[in-house]
């Protein structure tokens, strides 16, 4: 029974596993991140299982997406195995004595990538029939897919590499000469044995033979170190060309057939990421950490004295001229932002509202109504068309006709600034015989938008940060931020393929509501207000008795500020994505400004909208009492309100080290519910008996199977966001808007 251990124990498959713990342990995280991702548990929140899980190609999950995954799973799987082998193979010389060493090494080394795959096919089935409600059928056809491009990669790897191990005999051969030459060469009975070499006792020489491990200590070393110098020759090259083939897709990215799936991106760019890393750590040796350390102050040095830039710009916007652009500091704000200016723009805001009034009959004071959609995503921009759809569709048009502004954060915004686009559409005559509620454009606005970004991520933001275009005569880089528009606008049919300029006459005459995009300035927190009409009353707090001398900005009026910068030119695209930068998911917008600022996403200050909606009510509560029916505060939100999580009855060490650090962003999204409820409460006193809150919000069927905070939406989770509306609550909430509106 020892004697059997043993041989287990120092067999190569073992003894392999465990070198890669004990040594470049840095190159499992990969593995690790992989594995807990697939299984639900990294990125869950973000439907990280779904890039892998449910892999879409031109979007659509069908056997050329799996098997695109498969490709990449297996050049991800070879990039392991080329570097592993580059790192390691030299401590197991026995592999120099056997035909195909790579081949002898991959199969010895294949239980990570082994189980790996394993699990991927076993939860992508359990996804595919319970997320993607796929039948057998479909299911196997797509691991069809899978498996056939993960082989196709395997087979045409191994096929290089034999064909290198051909080449490598006969180039020994000539370097040796005859028999006599080689033997004398190759055998050397007194030399010392390699203290780095590792025992083995056995390993597998194909699939289904197992043999013994040959002694090489009569071997020289030499010889021995120059047939791994040569496998390792070829394996470099083997590590050069997947560049070039990342730069080549680069410069492809344009053209929707390379837009790969997003979980394959990832993986490439992991095979990229472990390649580089393995090459580094085998050139340098001991100098790999001073090196790197080098290399980092370099490349911060070279960022911070912007040698090399790579910050992103909002798309329409001159960065050119630096001697026109505005000053962003606090007095500047204060002496820009004056109390004149902010009551020139009420008076230009009051008559676009009397023209909203001139649309209802003569004496008659119609309900107002304003929209507030909460940020989430594809998540939150697929409830708010629903919701909006459904709801004005029920009410015979009379939601966005009540409609004065629309505002919110991030998705929400993506959904309504479409939907408005679509109401706009229809009342010009251009839906093209579509009728305004069709459902086919919930289904574009729900579309993968994560592929773009991610494969962007991987290939153009490392690969090729230097590629732009152009808009006019100002130059922006094609990076994720381009990628996200551009996917934005295939999905949509280019409908918001235009300028923020361009709804300027449509919201002056009330033709449609007004829309304030919003985001949130890194530098200090204030809040970006983008609108074509001037907004600068919401950039300060209306003091109803001023105690002070100078008025408190709080916000900056895009348009207005920017406007040497031709900032009603901004696209609208740009203008979604600036209230909807995710961190790390999407870059940060920077603003041409003295210093440069940058904007984050609207969600840090105010993921619900209301904030905005609750000062432009204060600023024109007058008029609205004088003039209005009352006030209808719709909020579309897709997390339920006041959804506290479970409270923890025993805490771990963890729990007591990262709580306080972390316990502020936790319960942001509560804390800003619970901030704006005391807003709104205090905000009913302006409107006595005419303020009425109604509340949609998309409530899943089942709480541990809720619709991913996301750029990717699956099949049940779509389904699960329309289902919602006729949630109870969400009926009863539409009944009294009806009601209100009466």
């Amino acid at each position: 029974m020892k004697r059997i251990w043993l041989r287990f124990f120092y067999s190569f498959p073992v003894q392999l596993l465990m070198l890669h713990f004990r040594k470049y342990q840095v190159l499992l995280i990969f593995w690790a991140i992989l594995f807990s991702t697939i299984n639900g548990g990294f990125a869950k929140l973000f439907g990280g299982d779904a890039l892998y899980l449910a892999p879409e190609y031109m979007g659509k999950v069908n056997f050329y997406s799996t098997t695109v995954m498969g490709v990449a799973t297996a050049i991800f799987t070879m990039s392991w195995n080329i570097t592993t082998f580059i790192l390691h193979s030299r401590r197991f010389q026995f592999l120099a004595t056997t035909t195909q060493p790579f081949f002898r090494y991959c199969l010895n080394n294949a239980v990570v990538p082994g189980l790996f795959l394993l699990n991927l096919l076993w939860r992508g089935w359990e996804y595919q029939r319970w997320q993607e409600l796929n039948t057998v059928p479909q299911i196997l056809l797509l691991a069809e897919g899978f498996i056939c491009g993960f082989l196709m990669v395997i087979f045409f790897s191994f096929f290089y590499f034999f064909n290198a191990d051909k080449n490598i005999g006969k180039r020994l051969s000539r370097k040796f000469g005859n028999p006599r030459n080689f033997l004398r060469t190759v055998l050397n009975p007194h030399q010392e044995r390699d203290e780095n070499a590792l025992p083995v006792h056995n390993y597998f020489a194909s699939p289904w033979r197992i043999r013994r491990a040959r002694n090489v200590d009569h071997y020289n070393k030499h010889y021995l170190d120059n047939i791994f110098k040569q496998h390792h020759f070829a394996a470099i090259i083997t590590v050069g060309l997947a560049l070039v083939f990342l730069v080549i897709m680069a410069y492809l990215m344009d053209y929707n057939a390379f837009r790969i799936p997003a979980g394959a991106s990832v993986l490439i760019f992991f095979a990229f990421l472990i390649a580089i890393a393995g090459a580094y750590a085998y050139v340098f040796q001991t100098w790999a950490i001073p090196i790197l350390i080098f290399l980092i102050l370099g490349l911060n040095w070279m960022v911070k004295n912007q040698w090399i830039d790579n910050r992103n710009k909002a798309y329409g916007l001159n960065y050119r001229d630096k001697q026109d652009r505005p000053q962003y500091s606090v007095q500047h704000l204060q002496e820009f932002f004056t109390e004149a200016r902010a009551d020139a723009d009420k008076k230009h805001t009051l008559q676009i509202l009397e023209k909203w009034k001139a649309k209802f009959p003569a004496g008659h004071k119609p309900p107002m109504i304003i929209i507030n959609t909460s940020g989430g995503g594809s998540r939150s921009a697929t409830w708010t068309m629903n919701v909006l759809q459904r709801y004005d569709s029920l009410l015979q048009g009379r939601l966005l006709r009540h409609t004065v502004l629309m505002t919110g954060a991030s998705g929400g915004m993506l959904g309504a600034t479409y939907f408005r686009e679509l109401y706009l559409q229809h009342q010009q005559g251009l839906l093209k015989g579509r009728n305004l509620y069709d459902s086919i454009y919930t289904e574009n606005i729900s579309r993968d938008l994560l592929n773009s970004v991610f494969s962007s991520f991987a290939v153009n933001d490392f690969i090729t940060p230097f590629r732009n275009f152009n808009i006019g005569k100002n130059h922006y880089a094609k990076d994720r931020g381009f990628a996200f528009e551009m996917q934005l606008n295939i999905n949509t049919g280019n409908a918001l393929n235009k300028t923020i300029s361009a709804y300027r006459e449509a919201e002056a005459n009330a033709q449609i509501p007004l829309l304030v995009w919003c985001a949130t300035l890194n530098a200090d927190g204030r809040r970006l207000y983008i609108s074509p009409q001037p907004v600068s009353y919401l950039c300060a707090a209306d003091y109803r008795y001023p105690t002070r001398t100078v008025r408190d900005i709080d916000g900056v009026d895009f348009v207005q500020f920017f406007s040497r910068q031709h900032a009603d030119e901004l696209r609208v695209t740009s203008a979604i994505r600036m209230s909807a930068t995710f961190p790390y998911i999407l870059p940060n917008v920077f603003l041409p400004s003295t210093p440069i600022v940058d904007v984050m996403d609207a969600g840090i200050r105010d993921n619900f909208g209301q904030e905005t909606s609750l000062r432009f009510l204060y600023t024109f509560r007058e008029w609205i009492n004088e003039n209005t029916s009352g006030v209808i505060f719709m909020q579309i939100r897709d997390t339920r309100k006041n959804d506290v999580s479970p409270i923890k009855q025993k805490k771990d060490l963890s729990d007591l080290i990262f709580e306080p650090l972390f316990s502020m962003q936790s319960h942001w999204m509560s804390m800003q519910d619970f901030h704006q409820d005391h807003l709104i409460n205090y905000m009913e006193g302006y409107f006595p008996g005419k303020f009425k809150r109604v509340i949609f919000q998309y409530v899943p069927q089942q709480a541990e199977k809720a619709a991913a905070l996301s750029l990717h939406l699956t099949s049940r989770e779509k389904l699960d966001i329309a289902r919602a509306l006729d949630n109870p609550g969400n009926q009863q909430t539409f009944n009294l808007l009806k009601k209100a509106l009466e």
